[in-house]
């Protein structure tokens, strides 16, 4: 239960709430004796009960009060009132850097601003770690900035000292906290394995990721999801969301390492290493050339009736494969099980989808998950569904019986890896013009025998779509009216599907200069038949959608855009065509082909490029 203000507790008196999480609250409090206000955090009481915690919140809670660090909250005090614990800290005028992010910086800091931020951090964590104490819930949320005055901005780690049972055995009971840690958590502590310092560090660079890219490196639905990326996902690429900084992505990658052996020593040599290729990175674009008069295609409006008129530049979330039938079993708050695995193709489900199905489409997003707030709102269909699972792999066929028209009437599901994917061809509106798009659907079996994920639309101009989607079953239906799945032909799996991943591009002028390069990923989605596929390469500022088609992907991209300096506009035309490789391999690890691009005054440009997409993760 909250405190209220003018409420008197363990002396002090409350003056009001600070914030809440699932381990208690924290009060701003008057000292009982000192004319002085504290940050006063009071734990819930089933925290203080529990024996385990109780013996490492005072062996903790000691070797905190005895820290003494620039970048450090100071404790005060300690004890337990009324069957909870407590902690009286200095109190920090100012906001947190989670505040920061969701206020001023939703694409992520300026780089020197975060690197200010996250060389504090890694300072404190170290000189804790020398000292024998861990943090174990480093996070943006738990990093105080002051307002600016005459010392400058000053920043502090907070709520060392509290004792967390992240790491023990019967660990993450509380769904309240691991959502807001798991994000953040080294793969060990959230396996309940043993941690040292670096699951601090760990947790500093998906901090220093999520300050830099405006996202946290792993995200999904539910806690399931989270945890399922941060233990077995490769390290994300901050480059694909800030292409100037595609130079951290190396030091990233090992100090998100998902064993403890493959990380920095210490929180300070990852902040070393940051500052050192940030400079390289600065140091080359300062000599790389000018890239100003290169436009790009911008932002199309949305149109209020169609779900599927925007551009946008998501890159596409990480599934991870399950053993055992289940990723998490979240019941009650209890985590009980996790077990993961990297197979690509797991035996297909036996049992069967069929029924009536209400499919709930949410409003649209941009691929990257950015809300729209002129976007048209969600809509509902009703669907008859029925599935078959033979030598070949399951099949679905879905019938809309009524509803709003999203797509097709019929789709045609196939079971691929975890997922039932449908591809088909619609028609739209894509900058102000009639457009062939991509619709495609890519669920997974969810709970209560439900489907959820995503619907997708995308064109060859450079438009682009996203709506989350849930099918949930509410009743028997007539299967007369269902394409039998077990008569639809058997899907042919096209070469081109192995064009999927994160990669970097690069545009070479034939005069050898430099003329763009970034960091991007691709989903390739194909029609059944094998024959054609989309290929959609997306980052945030910029998308390039291939369309496979006789053996080679094709660019056409035609376009009203700005000019990047001036913001002067100008109409641009972008082609380009690139063969599949020979031999066929799965993944494509380089495409290459030859690209050109066109622009009007006032910033005119006709050049042709050699253009090489290289494969550079999952």
């Amino acid at each position: 239960m909250a405190l209220d203000a003018g409420q008197v507790f363990a002396g002090y008196t409350i003056l009001r709430v600070l914030g809440s999480g699932g381990m208690g609250r924290v009060y701003l409090a008057a000292h009982p004796r000192l004319p002085r206000e504290d940050a006063l955090k009071v734990l819930a009481p089933e925290v203080t009960a529990d024996p385990q915690y109780r013996e490492r919140f005072e062996r903790e809670a000691e070797l905190a009060a005895g820290l003494s660090h620039p970048h450090i909250v100071g404790i005060h005090d300690r004890g337990e009132f009324e069957g909870q614990f407590w902690i009286s800290m200095e109190y920090v005028a100012g906001t947190d850097a989670a505040r920061l992010l969701r206020e001023r910086f939703g694409g992520g800091m300026p780089a020197d601003e975060a690197m200010a931020i996250i060389a504090a951090v890694a300072s404190a964590l170290d000189y804790a770690h020398h000292r024998g104490l861990l943090h174990r819930d480093v996070k943006p949320a738990n990093v105080l900035v002051t307002d600016s005055d005459e010392q400058g901005r000053r920043i502090y780690l907070a709520d060392f000292g509290i004792a967390r049972r992240l790491d023990d055995a019967a660990g993450l009971t509380s769904t309240k906290m691991a959502v807001g840690t798991a994000a953040y958590a080294a793969p060990e502590q959230l396996m309940a394995g043993p941690v040292d310092g670096r699951a601090d560090q760990y947790a500093l660079a998906c901090t220093a990721f999520h300050l830099l890219a405006g996202v946290p490196p792993y995200r999904g639905p539910n806690l399931a999801v989270v945890i399922g990326q941060q233990v077995s996902a490769p390290p994300p690429s901050v480059g694909a969301r800030r292409p100037e900084l595609a130079g951290l992505d190396p030091v990233f990658a090992t100090a998100m390492a998902k064993e403890p052996s493959g990380r920095f020593g210490s929180c300070g040599e990852f902040a070393e290493q940051l500052r050192r290729h940030l400079g390289a990175a600065n140091a080359r674009s300062d000599r790389a050339l000018d890239p100003t008069a290169l436009a790009l295609p911008p932002l199309p409006p949305s149109s209020p009736s169609s779900p599927s008129s925007r551009r946008s530049g998501r890159r596409r979330a990480l599934v991870t494969g399950v053993v055992a039938g289940v990723l998490l079993l979240v019941a009650g708050g209890v985590v009980a099980a996790l077990q993961l695995t990297a197979q690509r193709h797991p035996a297909p489900a036996s049992d069967p989808f069929i029924g009536t199905y209400r499919a709930d489409f949410g409003s649209t997003i941009a691929l990257d998950d950015i809300p729209d707030s002129a976007a048209p709102p969600a809509l509902t269909s009703t669907y008859g569904v029925r599935s078959v699972c033979r030598a070949q792999g399951c099949v679905m066929t879905a019938q809309r019986l009524g509803g709003a028209t999203v797509t097709d009437a019929t789709l045609v599901f196939d079971r691929i890896d975890d997922s039932w994917v449908a591809v088909s061809l619609g028609t739209d509106r894509c900058r102000d013009g009639p457009a062939e798009f991509w619709q495609v659907f890519t669920l997974r079996p969810g709970p209560g025998g439900s489907l959820t994920g995503d619907f997708t639309a995308t064109a060859a101009n450079a438009c682009a779509t996203k709506r989350t989607v849930t099918f949930t079953r509410t009743g028997d239906v007539d299967t007369k009216g269902i394409p039998d799945p077990a008569g639809v032909p058997t899907r042919i799996v096209s070469p081109a599907q192995a064009l999927r991943g994160r990669y970097h591009v690069t545009w070479i002028l034939t005069s050898g200069e430099l003329l763009q390069q970034f960091d991007t990923a691709v989903t390739t989605h194909c029609l059944r038949s094998g024959e054609r596929c989309m290929s959609y390469f997306h980052e945030p500022s910029n998308d390039l959608p291939l369309v496979f088609g006789g053996g080679k992907w094709t660019w056409n991209v035609d376009a009203t855009s700005t000019c990047p300096r001036s913001g002067d506009t100008t109409h641009m035309k972008s082609t380009g065509e690139y063969a599949l490789p020979q031999p066929p391999a799965d993944p494509i690890a380089k495409l290459t082909g030859r690209g050109h691009q066109e622009q009007s005054a006032p910033c005119p440009l006709n050049a042709d490029f050699d253009e090489t997409f290289t494969r550079t993760g999952d």
